[in-house]
């Protein structure tokens, strides 16, 4: 008989979508409460694929902001080919080796790669599997076998961390070292998304980079650029704390908004100029400008202040947005989208790069961006305070099962 496990369960309602998409700003309990989409469920763990798996207890597990925007209708339905449900939700996973009994492993703590692979469908490598980059795997929208996924936590064979047990293939697990304390290891997954992001286009020394958002994305591409490159990072961060935050993780100035337009003048003494209609444009910009929020504001002022031949890299999760691309052809951008972690041009997986970039003595600084910490059966709670929207809203909040 398969264990049980308490979990935080997402289910598909078309009804129940709409709803929350619609009314879910104004009626905030419409997308934690009785109607919405999620409840705790008490239910057996599935039986794990044929393979090299292993049964993994949940320690932490990290509220995402692509979680939120789920709970809210915000994500893509045009993504929904690549997702299964029910699923228990959470993907930034550090937990421990539970078994099997004897295991080599047993009782390490691990931090889980989320994303889905071939060889974890049992299958070939497909070419961008086989090349390391298992974030663009080609059958991840395959319904035979396991069935669609990208990611733990948004397949319904492969629970995620907003539930006490889970299974990990043993490809995704990476152990924690003993010097990395859990308030750092847990914060892995949204590390590597930023730290992929620098590695894919590493900015030459001295060069002009603005980072906007100061979320937990944009805070930690901030730190994953300070230490990678010496270059002069300007961060545009809403509240004080986050502009606090950013400048103790590395930035060389905070801007608060409306951000973008006084950094790119401050820092690049760019002139501003005025079109017939819409807002300013600038006669240059930064070299790199890392767009950590998604949204119609934060991608249009990114356009504007990227310098001709310049570089935009897209980590925010961004739905369908209504954005003038004109500066893309005119100024001869380069796009780099960014989504998840593989193997890094000198053959290491990003997951083992964070873990060195957070066994450094000077990496306590990453703990606190850790702000709110639930038990599981408090998730409401959790939902509720992310949806706050203001200088309280948390940077980053985390599901603890600890004892």
């Amino acid at each position: 008989m398969q264990p049980k496990a308490t979990g935080l369960v997402y289910r598909v309602s078309i009804p129940r979508y709409l709803l929350g998409r619609a009314f879910g700003p104004a009626w905030p309990w419409l997308l934690y409460g009785p109607l919405s989409s999620i409840g705790l469920q008490q239910r057996p763990l599935p039986e794990p694929p044929e393979g090299d798996w292993l049964e993994l207890k949940t320690r932490l597990c990290g509220i995402c902001g692509s979680d939120i925007s789920l709970l809210r209708g915000k994500s893509s339905p045009a993504l929904s080919p690549f997702h299964s449900f029910p699923a228990v939700l959470g993907h930034e996973v550090l937990a421990e080796v539970a078994g099997p009994t004897g295991d080599a492993l047993a009782g390490r703590r691990v931090v889980v790669d989320p994303v889905i692979s071939c060889e974890m469908r049992g299958l070939e490598p497909c070419p961008a599997c086989a090349a390391g980059q298992s974030q663009q795997c080609r059958r991840r929208g395959e319904r035979d076998g396991l069935g669609p996924g990208t990611l733990v936590g948004y397949h319904s064979q492969l629970p995620g961390g907003f539930g006490e047990r889970l299974y990990a293939h043993r490809s995704q697990v990476y152990p924690v070292p003993e010097s990395v304390p859990d308030d750092r290891a847990v914060l892995a997954e949204p590390y590597a998304i930023a730290l992929h992001a620098v590695l894919r286009s590493l900015p030459p020394q001295g060069a002009k980079i603005l980072v906007l958002g100061g979320g937990a994305i944009g805070l930690l591409t901030v730190a994953a650029l300070r230490r990678h490159t010496d270059a002069e990072i300007h961060l545009v961060a809403r509240h004080p704390h986050q502009r606090k935050l950013g400048l103790e993780l590395g930035a060389t100035r905070a801007y608060g908004a409306p951000g973008a337009s006084v950094a790119v003048q401050a820092a690049v003494d760019a002139q501003l100029l005025r079109p017939l209609m819409g807002p300013p444009v600038f006669s240059d910009g930064f070299d790199y400008v890392y767009d950590c929020i998604g949204s119609e504001e934060s991608l249009r002022d990114s356009l504007r202040v990227t310098r001709h031949g310049g570089k935009l890299v897209l980590l925010g999760t961004a739905g369908p947005v209504d954005v003038d691309w004109s500066f893309v052809w005119a100024n001869e951008l380069d796009l780099i989208g960014c989504f998840g972690y593989g193997r890094e041009s000198d053959g290491r997986h990003t997951f083992a790069w964070a873990l060195d970039d957070f066994a450094v003595p000077e990496g306590e600084v990453f703990e606190r961006l850790i702000t709110d910490r639930y038990r599981l059966k408090d998730y409401r709670q959790a939902v509720r305070r992310q949806l706050v929207a203001g200088p309280n809203r948390p940077v980053k909040a985390v599901f603890d099962f600890r004892s």
